[in-house]
């Protein structure tokens, strides 16, 4: 099995290929990703199944750390949206810190974890930003925090069908060590947090009205970006 740091340098190396910025097609960028986030689906399983085999407890021996994330004072219709994905797919917790010039995001779980998590946020906020700017102009009063709620949960779907798929390309042993360990983690990570932050406040968000047609639109786009997709059998 190849080490940790060995699987993570591969996988830099595919996002490093994603990276549009760099002159990537939008099809190179969704293969790089599949393919990046396939080892990450991998190297999760194989570890759980390593401290399974070792007899090792997640709750005792997983190793929990806080990565970071920049976003302004003022965060944008996508980036809530985007960090609640986060938590419900990429085993990470996220927490919004207050007091600076900026809003700081703590990112906590393992580090290969928190690697990831940080990488798809950068990753869907450019995706987010381009798809909005291209559908306003091309409708007539279109609604940004519909289209942006669109996107996630359009998005969302895609995600939920895709670890579906993926752990039934799985062995009936693996889905469940993998699933006993996940269990460890995220009590792991609840811990972490009631150390290091005591109790949180859960942030409200603003309920407002959907415009339809933008909300609409956003989901069928949002079931199209490419960041999950099942193992090769």
């Amino acid at each position: 099995m190849k080490s940790e740091s060995e699987i993570l340098e591969k996988i830099r190396k595919l996002l490093r290929l994603a990276d549009r910025s760099r002159g990537a097609t939008e099809n190179e960028a969704k293969v790089a990703l599949t393919k990046a986030q396939e080892l990450m689906t991998r190297h999760n399983i194989d570890s759980a199944l390593l401290r399974m085999e070792r007899g090792e407890s997640g709750g005792g021996s997983f190793k929990v750390d806080k990565g970071n994330l920049d976003l302004p004072k003022t965060l944008n219709p996508a980036d809530l949206m985007i960090l609640s994905l986060l938590q419900v797919h990429f085993n990470v917790k996220t927490i919004l810190m207050s007091g600076g010039r900026g809003t700081a995001v703590d990112i906590i779980g393992a580090p290969a974890d928190i690697d990831f998590a940080i990488f798809a946020f950068n990753y869907l906020r450019q995706t987010f930003f381009r798809c909005w700017n291209e559908f306003k102009r091309t409708h007539a009063n279109p609604d940004k925090a519909s289209y942006y709620r669109g996107l996630r949960d359009g998005l969302n779907a895609e995600l939920k069908a895709a670890k579906e798929r993926t752990e039934q390309s799985c062995a009936a042993d693996q889905r469940q060590a993998y699933g006993l360990v996940v269990v460890d983690q995220e009590a792991a990570i609840t811990r972490y947090v009631a150390d290091h932050y005591g109790k949180l406040r859960n942030r409200n968000q603003r309920r407002r009205n959907l415009h339809s047609g933008s909300y609409a639109a956003g989901e069928t786009k949002g079931r199209t970006i490419q960041i999950n997709r099942p193992l090769p059998s």
